[in-house]
């Protein structure tokens, strides 16, 4: 298996407004269809729960047709409700879970995203650190 480079983007497009909460987005490809993106992204979901937050859950989709009844998911879509001091453990379970399933998860939070895949330890720890010194409490 060969470990793919860290990507950073910039601001999110596209992802849907959370009030603070961290969104997630298992990237689809093409080898997997929509069932198996949902089996991943609930098996994601159960390993985030484990860890001390507020919640986890799938993002609805707000662009439906007007008249439709109930809110359909996004596929590959979470919103992590945070408790104190939480997001470095759910961005680094987010990254180890990305490398073990060779997956790519898109990090979202306050409009700045983070896009990792298959990193090395010292990658994770310096993604990670970079990504939290952005959004470090300002005194």
């Amino acid at each position: 298996m060969t470990s793919q480079q860290p990507e950073l983007s910039g601001a999110a497009r596209g992802v849907p407004s959370t009030n603070g909460d961290v969104v997630l987005r298992v990237q689809p490809t093409l080898d997997r269809d929509d069932s198996e993106l949902a089996d991943l992204t609930r098996r994601l979901r159960t390993r985030l729960l484990d860890l001390d937050v507020e919640g986890v859950d799938p993002v609805a989709d707000t662009l439906q047709p007007e008249g439709a009844k109930g809110l359909e998911t996004l596929i590959g879509w979470l919103t992590v409700r945070l408790g104190k001091e939480m997001l470095r453990k759910v961005i680094g379970e987010v990254v180890e879970w990305a490398a073990h399933t060779n997956n790519t998860v898109e990090i979202t939070y306050s409009g700045d995203s983070l896009k990792v895949s298959g990193v090395t330890s010292a990658q994770q720890e310096r993604l990670i650190n970079d990504f939290l010194a952005r959004h470090a409490p300002r005194p």
